[in-house]
């Protein structure tokens, strides 16, 4: 599956391959349980290895956090 080329195709990427979650939109919040980083889906760094296979990493550097480790926020409003 090659990475996306628009915001369109990147977020029905997101729907195809969160397991977990359903994405209505990118700029949906997520916060990452390994480094408590608070975060958009526009954030999350896409790669693809040498199998065209996508891979979805948590935008704090050094992070490896991945869709098991994104949850709802609990934002108090």
């Amino acid at each position: 599956m090659p990475l996306p080329e628009t915001l369109g195709r990147k977020l029905l990427l997101f729907q195809q391959s969160d397991p977990l979650k359903h994405w209505w939109s990118l700029g949906e919040m997520r916060m990452c349980k390994r480094c408590e980083a608070l975060f958009t889906g526009n954030d999350i760094k896409l790669s693809e290895d040498q199998d065209e296979v996508v891979h979805f990493h948590c935008p704090t550097a050094g992070c490896q956090g991945t869709w098991e480790d994104w949850e709802y926020p609990e934002l108090h409003l």
